[in-house]
């Protein structure tokens, strides 16, 4: 996640057009609409309300009369003498009518492209959504959980957000400038009076030095601020789910205080960039107030008129006003740059475990698995496996066994491919990991974890994860050859009973049984018992363990646990120490020429007895 994507080192009004144009495609018409709603906003204030002014007050306090035609169309309806009162009334009411044109144009500009950046925010959020589902486990292991949140999240909300801002004004603003500009130009060629006034607008062309350079800046600071969010999300995300050990090592007040030194950063960070921010406005409303004055000198050394005045100052304004947004603009497309910038990161990250352009599949599904010279570490100089070699025939039920450390879930992520070896290879049914489609292999290995994953909702719905299209009726078969049917009739609601997050509202056999109630429903050659009974007592693992010597029955089943007593119907026993098989065989050839094999056997002997269970 520290390599930044190069799309993130574009220029910042180059990462949003590029956006744009990604994501605005569903969208065109709804485009089209806004954009016309911004042009007709932007020409009614920039050109519009100047021109309507000047109208406005030459005939209100210099007493000139309307255009011939308009009288003409006034003397339809009322009598010459009433004409005067009318014309008053006519010009009057030009003002209000400019600026409800200009009020409902920018209510659909406005209102059609927040449609449109929540309709980007829904695909963005999809899309960065869909990709952490397919980047491998390693990618997962490097990153903090919190910091993803905030990357789906808040990062793409910030970015719908200023997407809406940008795209809003980047259509007004320019045109209301254009507009009053036009307008300016329009006078200067009518009146000479008007040529030294123009001088003023090359300030506008010097408000663009301190909006670059601020900008800058607010990008450095803004790339903080997103990333002081991360760490807050992780701290929260970290802490929520260890509010159990929190308590028994009295960690309350230090995780309050990382807490607190986290938020500090964040709002130090927060502030760093509303201090450049506000530098902006006063900046260029300085510029546009030296302007100002200089137009009331000019005004009096040349007798103008109260309306040529009041439309020249208010195109004076319509013109700094949209440079002082267009810096804005400008600014929030640099804080957008930052958030971007990590959005790509997830987006543009290379998967470690990609998909092979033409995938494999074996010609029938048996279940063996055969480990070539398998080489294999999480990270640089830490071997975890060493030159596996291994044969496990279809059918087969083999128990990995060894101390914390030795390789055993290693083992099942390699057959899984949750990771890809380094040297070697391995196979299923003949055929290399590598080259299947990840879906199509793990469509045939059933896996039973130790803290199996319930979701909220009802039995049936977790059951059937086994294999969504599933009916009720095989869900139900699948419950009965698990024992799920001996607790959920307890209730009365049957298989439709809810359970809440990560299973609340059931035991430990209970969601183990759901658990395996799944695998059973799936139905798949190969089957994965890791650590499948290790959160249970021993009373609750024998009440259990006739299910799982159902499930294992006819399947490639591979066994990963402390106790020995699961592995009690394994037909072959491998012995894991330092990423290699140190032995190899049934559990009485083991217990003759395997050191380890006997300790380990006989120190959870010992274990069982102290607790009363069953013996190895």
């Amino acid at each position: 996640m520290r390599e930044q994507s190069t799309q993130g080192q574009e220029p910042a009004a180059q990462n949003i057009v590029h956006l744009w144009r990604e994501y605005l495609r569903p969208y065109k018409l709804t485009l089209a609409g806004a954009v016309l709603g911004g042009v007709i906003a932007a020409l009614s204030s920039g050109f519009g309300i100047p021109a309507i002014l000047q109208s406005v007050f030459s005939v209100i306090f210099d007493g000139e009369p309307l255009p011939v035609y308009a009288e003409r169309i006034m003397l339809l309806f009322v009598r010459p003498e009433e004409l005067p009162w009318l014309t008053v009334w006519v010009a009057a009411a030009l003002l209000p009518l400019v600026v409800v044109v200009r009020g409902l144009s920018s209510f659909v500009n406005v209102y059609l492209l927040s449609k449109i950046g929540l309709g980007v925010l829904e695909t963005i959020r999809l899309k960065v959504y869909r990709k952490f589902q397919d980047l491998s486990l390693s990618f997962h292991d490097r990153c903090q959980r919190g910091d993803l949140l905030s990357r789906l999240m808040q990062d793409t909300q910030f970015l719908q957000g200023g997407l809406v801002q940008i795209a809003n004004d980047l259509i007004i603003q320019p045109l209301t400038l254009f507009g009053a500009l036009g307008f300016l130009v329009y006078k200067a060629s009518v009146s000479q009076q008007f040529l030294i006034l123009l001088a003023n607008m090359l300030l506008v062309g010097a408000c663009v030095i301190p909006i670059r350079y601020i900008g800058k800046k607010m990008l450095v600071r803004a790339r903080t601020v997103q990333a002081s969010q991360g760490d807050l999300s992780s701290t929260l995300q970290e802490n929520f789910s260890s509010q159990r050990d929190i308590r028994a090592f009295e960690l309350e007040q230090q995780q309050t205080n990382l807490f607190k030194n986290r938020i500090r950063r964040y709002i130090q960070a927060s502030i760093s960039v509303v201090r450049w921010q506000s530098l902006l406005t006063p900046l260029i409303e300085f510029v546009s107030a030296v302007a100002m004055a200089a137009t009331l000198f000019v005004a009096n050394m040349n007798g103008m008129s109260m309306g040529d005045f009041a439309s020249l100052a208010t195109a004076m304004y319509l013109c700094y006003e949209p440079v002082k947004r267009l810096g804005a603009v400008h600014n929030k497309a640099e804080t957008l740059k930052a958030g971007l910038e990590r959005i790509n990161e997830v987006l543009h990250a290379a998967d470690d475990v990609p998909e092979p352009k033409t995938p494999k599949s074996p010609e029938e599904w048996k279940g063996e698995v055969e480990f070539n010279n398998v080489c294999f570490s999480y990270q640089e100089d830490a071997p975890v496996m060493r030159n596996i070699d291994v044969r496990i025939p279809a059918g087969q039920v083999v128990a990995l066994v060894g101390p914390s450390g030795a390789g055993k879930t290693t083992f099942i992520n390699l057959l899984c491919r949750f990771y890809d070896v380094l040297s070697g290879s391995v196979k299923v049914d003949g055929v290399d990991v590598r080259e299947m489609s990840k879906r199509d292999l793990l469509s045939h290995i059933a896996l039973v974890s130790q803290y199996p994953v319930l979701f909220r909702g009802s039995v049936a719905d977790n059951i059937r994860i086994g294999r969504p299209e599933a009916s009720d009726k095989e869900v139900e078969q699948a419950g009965r050859m698990s024992a799920v049917d001996s607790f959920v009739n307890e209730t009365g609601e049957g298989y439709g009973r809810l359970i809440g997050e990560m299973g609340e509202g059931l035991s430990g056999g209970q969601r183990q049984r759901v658990s395996l109630a799944r695998a059973f429903l799936k139905d798949a050659p190969i089957l994965v018992l890791d650590e499948a009974t290790a959160s249970l007592d021993m009373k609750s693992e024998e009440l259990i363990q006739k299910e799982i010597e159902k499930l294992a029955s006819g399947r490639t089943t591979f066994i990963i646990a402390h106790r020995f007593s699961t592995i009690r119907m394994a037909d072959r026993i491998l012995v894991l120490e330092g990423g290699r098989i140190a032995a190899d065989g049934t559990h009485e050839e083991l217990m003759e020429k395997s050191p380890l094999y006997r300790d380990l056997y006989t120190k959870q002997q010992m274990i069982a007895e102290e607790e009363g269970g069953a013996s190895c």
